[in-house]
Order: structure tokens, then sequence, then C-alpha cells
């Protein structure tokens, strides 16, 4: 059975795009206002429920402060915290689409998987990875990595015990320093392995092929060590554990491979580069970076196609990435058309489209929140504070359990579980735990404390102000609480918030929640009162109401050996609501059908003008085209030009289109006969002018019939 702290709401296939949220209107949003465009100031009180922190940037334990004039602190929530709140909230009520996803490709390292390691080690190489004059990473291709064993590194170095210190029962898993690299080149000795020695061929184990130490070996390369995850078992049925390292052969002419910036980064995140908290940085990458930015090269593994590299890592058996990254795997289900969503068109937004960085400013500013009372700091407190890995596949993509045949990855066409979110705790975890690596210790203000904050809102349309208002109070459902901070898995940060005053708003709050909800039931369940009762809603107002953390539904973490135990198993993370001890909590629905077709008309409205719109600039700038493209050219050219560029002359020949424009409109009129003699021109270039005819039906042969019309017509001004 899986358990989390967390959990998802889905993703919503369909997305909510304003239709009056056009390129044009977003253009001139600040300076034109909409004809009932509101401007005001929301002022919004927050409590919290339960203890709360957020991290002081210049004191990480305590709570954020700023030193007031009598020295003393004054504490204050960041406005960047409480509009990531909002806008997440905002994002998931209004079905836009999840805009905030980090772009990553996960890896992956199974060692207990034959797929696994069938997929690592076709086609593996090993090289060095160096960093040119120009900053450049390159591989030195060594080609397939040989082996050298344990036994023979301890003879040839003169190493007492150096096997033994690996095998089942003498090597520490956790703490032994000889589980990372580094540690294994300290027993043997850096300078000697800076040296190149001399090898020969010892035969082949298992596909391995095996050298020996030989002065007089016609192979030359140097010994690579990689690190020792566990100790070796000799015993079991397939013994297990390493008693293997590497030789990386020099070639007189090795190949030389780019390293594409994607592919770097992409093992930089595998090693968790620059992390100093967990899961922290790969211990072994700390020591090569540094000697890497030194300009020193350092050994690798990686795959290739062709000529280029496509992965690479540490070891032998080192983090392989899967083929899609999470915004590939959010294209799966959420397919984006290049609009505005609700959540862009009220908070702004700064993206990259084609290279180009394109922004909008928002429309809503919040303060920063600060305390209103003096509230009461609580003592340190040490924790534990769970790193949740999104690579765990069973609980971040979401997978079939009706007709499961194996778990579904980010290999696959399958799609991402949704939002994460923190379902709200009934009581928090106040255990202190010793302090470690692992640990964080805080000082958290504790429940009841209140703070004040102003949002200013500029040119929102009511439905606008009314999914904002929706945000704020969970669409006036008592039961729902927010949530902000740290420690929110061990329910931390629960806080409620609460409009004291609406200034500049002429209307009641429920009647612009009325507003935003029916947009919602007309664009996105076609008119049907559906929203308050869609998947989305029901999760995420169960999550943000207090449940009863029991079996199934516990907010806790798994402990290390339960994450095995439950792939073995096939589980996979439920959705929130389909938990047996959840109280589904869904939206009270406020609008009816009069207000659903009031904003249907209004949005076809809207549509209607743009359409409009876009057809008279089309139209302005065909005309602009179709000037530059004739200005040089004789009246009739201009006009021909012209029919060739009709839609109802569309891949016609263009003597066809000609004729047709002669003997059925008055397009030619003022320039007939010069038409006319061009006309005749194009049918004998063409093969169609025929002055008789063999057929025995005449009226049968059209090119016959219409070289007579043409000389008829030459006829009248020959008269």
């Amino acid at each position: 059975m899986i358990t989390a702290p967390y959990n998802f709401v889905p993703l919503n296939d369909k997305i909510f795009y304003p239709p009056w949220a056009s390129e044009d209107v977003l253009k001139n949003i600040h300076d034109v206002p909409f004809e009932d465009g509101e401007s005001g100031v929301i002022e919004l009180e927050i409590t919290t429920k339960s203890p709360i922190f957020i991290k002081d940037s210049k004191n990480p334990s305590e709570f954020c402060h700023f030193i007031n004039e009598n020295g003393g602190k004054e504490y204050y929530i960041p406005a960047t915290s409480i509009k990531g709140m909002i806008r997440n909230v905002l994002e998931i009520m209004s079905f836009s689409a999840m805009n905030f996803i980090d772009d990553k490709k996960y890896s992956f390292r199974d060692l207990k998987s034959d797929e696994y390691v069938k997929r690592v080690t076709k086609g593996i190489c090993c090289g060095w990875l160096y960093k040119d004059e120009n900053g450049i990473y390159k591989i030195e291709n060594c080609g397939e990595p040989y082996r050298l064993s344990y036994e023979e590194i301890e003879k040839y170095f003169e190493i007492e015990n150096y096997k033994d210190r690996f095998m089942k029962g003498k090597f520490k898993d956790k703490d032994d320093p000889l589980k990372n690299a580094f540690g294994k080149y300290e027993v043997v000795g850096f300078d000697r392995l800076q040296k190149i020695y001399n090898f020969i061929n010892a035969g082949v184990s298992c596909s391995r092929k095996i050298v020996k130490f030989d002065n007089d070996g016609i192979l030359k390369g140097k010994v690579v060590l990689t690190g020792h995850s566990s100790g070796r078992n000799e015993s079991a049925e397939k013994a297990t554990g390493k008693i293997l390292d590497f030789v990386f052969l020099q070639k007189d002419s090795p190949e030389i491979l780019k390293v594409k910036k994607e592919v770097l980064e992409n093992f930089k995140f595998a090693y968790f580069d620059g992390r100093n908290k967990q899961p922290k940085e790969s211990p072994d990458w700390t020591i090569w970076k540094s000697k890497l930015q030194r300009g020193e090269k350092i050994p690798v593994f990686f795959h290739k196609t062709g000529s280029e590299v496509t992965s690479f890592g540490l070891s032998y058996l080192y983090k392989f990435p899967y083929a899609n990254s999470t915004k590939t795997m959010l294209d799966i289900r959420q397919r984006r058309v290049g609009k505005v969503d609700l959540s862009e068109a009220i908070f702004g937004y700064s993206k990259k489209i084609l290279g180009k960085r394109i922004s909008l400013k928002g429309r809503v500013f919040i303060s920063h929140a600060r305390a209103e009372k003096i509230s009461k700091e609580l003592k340190e407190r040490t924790m534990l504070l769970g790193s949740p890995k999104a690579s765990y596949y069973p609980n971040y993509i979401v997978q079939d359990k009706k007709d499961f045949k194996k778990y579904k990855t980010f290999d696959d066409n399958a799609e991402i579980s949704g939002w994460k979110r923190y379902p709200i705790h009934k009581t928090i975890n106040n255990e202190s735990v010793a302090p470690s690596k692992q640990t964080t210790s805080i000082k958290p203000l504790e429940a009841g404390s209140k703070f004040r904050c102003k949002i200013v809102v500029h040119n929102l349309l009511p439905i606008e102000f009314g999914a904002l208002l929706s945000t704020i109070t969970f669409h006036q459902n008592n039961l729902c609480y927010h949530s902000i901070g740290m420690a929110k898995p061990l329910g931390y940060g629960k806080i409620k918030l609460d409009i004291l005053n609406l200034n500049g708003f002429d209307k009641e709050v429920k009647e612009y929640l009325k507003d935003f909800e029916s947009a919602m039931n007309g664009e996105i369940f076609n008119g049907k009162i559906k929203w308050h009762e869609s998947e989305q809603i029901k999760n995420l107002f169960s999550m943000a109401s207090e449940q009863n953390d029991a079996v199934n539904s516990r907010l806790k973490y798994m402990e290390l050996k339960d994450f095995a135990t439950s792939k073995n198993n096939n589980d996979s993370l439920e959705r929130y609501i389909k938990f047996e001890n959840v109280n589904v909590v869904q939206a009270t629905p406020l609008s009816d059908q009069q207000d659903i077709l009031v904003y249907r008309k209004f949005a076809s409205g809207l549509r209607e003008k743009e359409k409009a719109l876009k057809e008279k600039i089309e139209l302005e700038r065909k005309k602009r085209e179709l000037q530059e493209a004739t200005s040089d050219m004789d009246e009739l050219d201009k006009r021909i030009y012209k029919l060739k560029n009709d839609p109802a002359y569309k891949n016609m020949p263009e003597a066809t289109a000609l004729f047709k424009a002669i003997t059925q409109t008055d397009i030619f009129d003022s320039i007939k006969f010069e038409t006319l003699c061009r006309l005749r021109k194009m049918f004998k270039e063409t093969g169609k002018w025929k002055e008789e005819t063999k057929r025995k039906k005449p009226e049968k042969d059209r090119d016959y019939q219409d070289t007579l019309k043409i000389m008829a017509m030459l006829k009248e001004f020959e008269k």
C-alpha cells in the first residue's frame, strides 16, 4: 500500500482560453480599460490555523522578518509566497494549463531490473570528459571498457586486504567511504591512477573483456575506479556485488565527440548538481567537477548515436535518462494552442516561443503580509523533511489499475499525475529528531498568528475578478484551507484567508463568483452545470479540507523499504477522493442555465468581433501585398495577377481563369480588346486554340467552342 503526504489534482485536457484575451487586446490591456473592467483593492487577513514557517533569506532557521527602528523583529509573509499559492489554486479552479513545471529529464537506475541493465550495457562506451579552450564539453572516446579485478589491483599496487574489504560482512554499506569512487582512489593513490599502464588480455567473463597488468603488454590505458554500492555476496545462487573495476584503453587517434548542452544538463540533474540539501549532490561528482573545472579530463561512461553523445554518467551502470521530459509528458494531456489561459491573462507571463521571449505584465499586485499582532516564535524544532522524487513513477505517472501489465514510466506515452498538493492535516507532527545532514531546523510561528495584506486589481473583467475571489475563498467554502511555507507534509502552514473589505467594486462577492462559474460551465462543460463536481474541483477541495488521515489516506512518507515492496506489488498512488477514509468535498453551485446563456452570448459576441477584426487585418495585409507586387505592372498584368490570387479561380489554369473572367464578369471590360488578344495568345501557346474540329458533335469540343467565342468577341471590336 502506498501512502504519501502529497497527492495530485488530475490534469484537465480541456483548457479555458478567455475569448477576450486576443492578441490585440493583450497589447493594450493595461492602457485601454474594458467597458465593464473593474479596478480596486482587496483587504485580506491571513490567520494561521497551525504553526507556520517561511524561511528568512538571511537566517534560514528563522521566520521571514525585518528589524524595525526599535531593533525588534517584525514578521511578514512575502508577496511572492502569497502570489504563488493563489496562482497555483487559480490555475486548477479555472481549468488553465499547468504553467509552472520544470522541463527536466529524469533518470533511473534499477540494478535489480534486467531491462535496465540490458538497456544501459548495450552499446556502452567509455571515455574522458573535458572542457576545451572555448568552454565546450567534449568526450574523448576510448571505445569499449575493459575490466580489471580487485584481486589484480590488490596484487599490483600491494594493497593489503583490498579485495576483502568489499566482501559481505566486511563492507559497511551505509558509511564505508569505499561506497564512493573517491574512497577507493584514496586507498589506491591518486598519483598511481594518473599513469598509463601496460596490460594483456586475460579472457572473457560474461561477455566482459578482462585484462591483467603486464609490463610487456601491448594494451595501454588507465585504471578507472567506480563506486561500490553494496557488499559482495558469493554464497547466493547468483553472486552479487562488484569484484571488477575498469581500464580505459588509449587510442592513437581517438574520436572526439561534442556534448550538447541538453545532454550535459540531463547529467547534472541526475547527479543533483549544486544541491546542498537532500538529495545532495553526488560526492563523486563534487570532486570530479572540481577537477573538470581545473582543465583535467575525467572518466565517464556514455552512449552515442553516430557521432552524437546521447547520455553519460560516472559509473558503468549509470543513471540513465528516460526518453521523455516532464514537459513532453505534460503535452500528452494538455495540448496548448498558442493562446493565453485565464491564469496567464490575470497574473501575466514570461515565456520563450520559438526562441523569442514574450511577456505580459499581470493585472493583480499583492503586497507583503505583515503580522498584525505580536506573533510568538516557537522553540527551534529539528525535523526530517522528506524529499519526494518525481522519478518515482507509481506516484507521479497515471497508472492503469484495471488493465495493469507493467508500470508506465517517463519512457511511455503516458500522463503525469497532475498538480501536486499537500492535503491539510488535522494535527501537526511535532516530533523533533536528532540533528543530522538530512535534518532541517526551524523556528515556526504559533497557530493563531494574523497577517494582513492588500491585493490591488487593475482592469479585471467581472469573470476574472470572480476567479480571483473564488480562489481566495474556495468558492465560499468554509471547510477549505490554503497552505503555505515549509513542512506542509507534517501539517504546518495551514491558513485561512478572509476578505475584510472590497474597495472599488460594485457587486457582492457571490455575484462575481457566479460570473466565473458560468464561464467555466459555459466553456469547459458545454453549457451544463458540472464545474462544481468535476474531478479537479473535488480533489482540490477535498485535499484542502481536514480529513481522517487514516489507513490508505495517511499523510506520511513510506519507509525506504516500502518503496521497493510497493513496486513489487504493482501498487500506485490512488486519487485522493478514492481513498476509503476521505469525505469528498466540492463547491456549491451558484449559477443557473440563464447565467450560462448570458455568458455564452457574451463570449459569442467577442469571438465574432475578433473574427471580423482578423478578417479586416488579413484583407488589409493582402491589399498591401497586392500593391507591392503590382506596383511596376501595366494595368492588364495587374488585373491578371489579381485574378490568379482570387480564391474563386484557385487551382485553375491561367488561360481557363482568364476566359471565365472575360465571359462571366466585367473585370476586364475597360480593357477587353487587349485582354482578348492576351487570351488568344495563351490559347495558342497551350494548344487550346482550335478554329476547326473533327468531332462529329462539335458542341462537345470544349476548346473549339471556346475558340469560337473568343473569335466572335474579337470581331465585335473589328467592327
